[in-house]
């Protein structure tokens, strides 16, 4: 708040991580998941789940605050990468693009496509390379985003080696995306019993409830006002809903709140506000 107009709206336009209780579970979840100790003299099954949900439900928001909370750690002859993070391509190309995916990730060079195309790299190379990789980078848990993209005719090959190199790397696996992923984990019962969908992260699209309120409440903590708004309220939370709403349902996703809130913010900021007073909330375009 006591920065220049210029820094309050940059600050406004960042993304601050909220606790709301589904959130709040996930993190949770993936800590005890990130501190397991399982014995490594010989290779048993790890506990993880899956993170599935609509597009702008949260799911990338929980990513981030958890590799935040857990950062590549730099060093003068390398880097370790304790939470890896790797997002499959559309119409993932069997095993070679699933090795691409997962060693971009650690910055491996067989990354890079055209090294494995012209130096004719066999796949138990990179199956070694990655796990060797998984090593060294000294990774405790690794997100696979868009996994309904492993959907096609080479789907059980990519799913069997997922498998395998959860068991072998013994690093806990976190298959993210869209409901599309839950088909692919009823087609695979291993994969379904190892990378459960949980009550709290199957994230859903937002409602007027209580979720709603908690949320706002602890998003107005980082608005830069003197004054606070009291964008919970009931009065201003049922202008916020009905701004951010989906047409003709009741419903809306965590990007829509978050976008209309920044803008209601960098408005207000531009206004010599003090706080987000109704005006503001009434005459900002969603």
């Amino acid at each position: 708040m006591e920065g220049s107009l210029e820094d309050r709206i940059r600050w406004v336009q960042e993304d601050h991580f909220i606790y709301y209780p589904k959130a709040q579970e996930c993190i949770e979840e993936l800590n005890y998941l990130f501190w397991q100790q399982k014995n490594k003299s010989f290779p048993s099954d790890l506990d993880q789940f899956s993170i599935i949900g609509a597009s702008g439900v949260g799911k990338s928001s929980i990513i981030r605050e958890f590799m935040h909370l857990h950062p590549i750690k730099q060093y003068k002859t390398h880097e370790t990468y304790p939470v890896a993070y790797c997002i499959l391509r559309n119409s993932i190309t069997g095993l070679g693009g699933l090795y691409t995916a997962l060693l971009s990730a650690l910055n491996h060079p067989f990354a890079n496509s055209g090294v494995m195309k012209y130096q004719h790299i066999k796949l138990s190379e990179l199956e070694d390379a990655l796990i060797t990789s998984l090593q060294k980078a000294k990774t405790k848990l690794f997100f696979i985003d868009e996994f309904q993209h492993a959907r096609g005719r080479h789907q059980q090959t990519i799913v069997d080696q997922i498998k395998r190199t959860m068991l072998v790397s013994q690093v806990p696996f976190i298959p993210v995306g869209t409901s599309e992923v839950e088909q692919i984990l009823q087609s695979d019962f291993q994969l379904a019993d190892r990378c459960p969908v949980k009550e709290y992260s199957r994230l859903d699209n937002w409602i007027y409830d209580e979720a709603l309120l908690r949320f706002l409440e602890g998003y107005e903590k980082f608005l830069p006002f003197p004054e606070p708004s009291g964008l919970a309220a009931e009065e201003f939370m049922t202008i916020i809903f009905k701004k951010v709403k989906f047409p003709n349902v009741e419903e809306t996703n965590l990007r829509h709140i978050t976008r209309f809130v920044k803008k209601v913010a960098t408005s207000a900021l531009l206004k010599n506000h003090d706080r987000i007073i109704k005006e503001d909330l009434v005459e900002t375009r969603n």
